[in-house]
């Protein structure tokens, strides 16, 4: 069931509402900086921001234990999945068998250092590391353990780089890939790894940020005059965006986090034109050089990303074709040209409602990083087709230059502040905004 935040656009005297609740907390949108009350939710209920539909918060059922039950099993599979036979390839009588661990491990002996420790990161650390997290935060809520201020912000900064589900995507493309001229085996290290994608995932869908953060140390509401409804920064407010906290504009340190809170992301279009003016020029040779060699036959074959999805389309391979050419040329190139367009609304004052350059950036910001699996892709086939000159798979040098368009536009995407959309919206200062109550709708 959905449930909308309670907000009140109307309120100028400084108090809440009366039909708001003593249990009703003050919250900011991250995404349009919208101040309102958030009422409380019963487990499996979400709470929307009325002006940009940006989920504020979602109570989940038994948000203790699921969580932890979770992690704990996927990381059970995640070790299941590093000790077993992972993949087996066999080609002319020719048998090449690798371990979950060897995807980056090949690559590091290949004087790929710089592409391994990516992908260990990316498919092995990070992931590990969330899971750990969210298990030790979970007994924290029990037990008063220490450092888990740190241990929750490191978490939530790290969560975008756990790349299992786009590394599950890229062994499916290989497999297409190699299917036709080779015998693939999967092992039991295989099956693992997928349960461990599934838990993972289902890991994060059940967590209740709010209440973890609660769990830590009570919100802090700031003691000054407020107006739900209305603009946080108009009224001396600012959002921690970290533990998501209100705190008046004055203070420079987090309360119940500890970190330094800014009203607005600090130089946030600047950042952002760099890291993608930076993309724009690693983008041309991530394209041009070969991202992947082949050696077949004693035949050394360069291909880069375009010939590789012409390679695909020709020999019929229609829909994996379709994914390699949207994750890896159609995704980062539009990705840019929002992104580019985003900063240009947020820097003009335009009477255009922000609503929808919000959802914009909020689907640039999910789908960016699903632009990883080509380089997941030549990094799991460099490690199994591994027979010499009767057939090799070596990483170019555009896998590294690519996977730095993809990290550079992520990190683009979260240098750039939303509510500067919102900021330059000047139509939408006098809409009223309702806000939902036990006894109905008011404004």
């Amino acid at each position: 069931m959905n449930t909308t935040a309670n907000t009140s656009a109307t309120q100028t005297n400084g108090s809440a509402p009366n039909s708001n609740t003593a249990a009703d907390e003050l919250v900011l949108c991250p995404h349009c900086d919208l101040l309102q009350y958030l009422p409380p939710l019963a487990p499996g209920e979400e709470a929307h921001c009325l002006r940009c539909q940006h989920q504020l918060d979602a109570r989940q059922h038994n948000p203790v234990m699921r969580p932890a039950l979770y992690a704990a099993s996927a990381l059970l599979m995640l070790v299941l999945a590093n000790l077993f036979p992972f993949v087996s390839m066999a080609i002319a009588g020719n048998r090449s068998e690798i371990h979950f661990f060897d995807t980056s491990a090949v690559l590091f002996t290949e004087y790929q250092q710089v592409l391994a420790i990516l992908i260990w990161l990316f498919i092995q650390a990070v992931p590990a590391f969330c899971m750990l997290a969210i298990i030790y935060l979970k007994i924290g809520m029990r037990y008063q353990l220490p450092a888990r201020i740190w241990v929750a912000r490191v978490l939530y900064m790290l969560k975008p780089w756990s790349m299992v589900d786009i590394f599950l995507m890229g062994l499916l493309i290989s497999f297409v890939k190699l299917v036709a001229t080779a015998e693939i085996s999967l092992g039991m290290s295989f099956w693992a790894f997928c349960l461990f994608c599934l838990l993972h995932l289902r890991t994060f869908q059940v967590l209740d940020r709010h209440a973890l953060w609660a769990s830590i140390a009570p919100s802090p509401q700031p003691a000054t005059n407020f107006s739900a409804g209305k603009s946080g920064l108009d009224q001396q407010l600012k959002l921690c965006h970290c533990c998501t906290a209100v705190l008046p504009l004055q203070q420079r340190q987090c309360s119940r986090c500890h970190t330094k809170v800014n009203s607005r992301i600090p130089a946030s279009l600047q950042k952002t034109l760099a890291l993608l003016v930076t993309a724009c020029v690693l983008y041309i040779p991530a394209n041009v050089l070969p991202i992947m060699r082949t050696v077949s036959f004693g035949e050394v074959t360069d291909s880069t990303i375009i010939s590789g999805f012409i390679l695909m389309w020709q020999d019929g391979e229609y829909p994996v074709a379709i994914i390699i050419f949207l994750a890896s040329v159609v995704i980062p190139i539009v990705k840019i040209v929002v992104m580019f367009w985003l900063c240009y609304l947020a820097s003009t004052p335009r009477q255009v409602a922000g609503k929808y350059s919000g959802n914009v950036y909020r689907l640039v910001d999910w789908v960016g990083r699903w632009s990883m699996v080509d380089v997941l892709v030549v990094a799991f086939m460099a490690a199994l087709v591994r027979f010499g000159l009767l057939a090799s798979v070596y990483p170019g040098i555009a896998a590294v230059l690519f996977a730095a368009v993809v990290i550079t536009t992520m990190l683009a995407a979260v240098s750039f502040d939303p509510r500067l959309l919102w900021d330059n919206q000047k139509s939408e200062a006098a809409k009223p905004y309702q806000y939902r109550t036990a006894e109905g709708i008011s404004t």
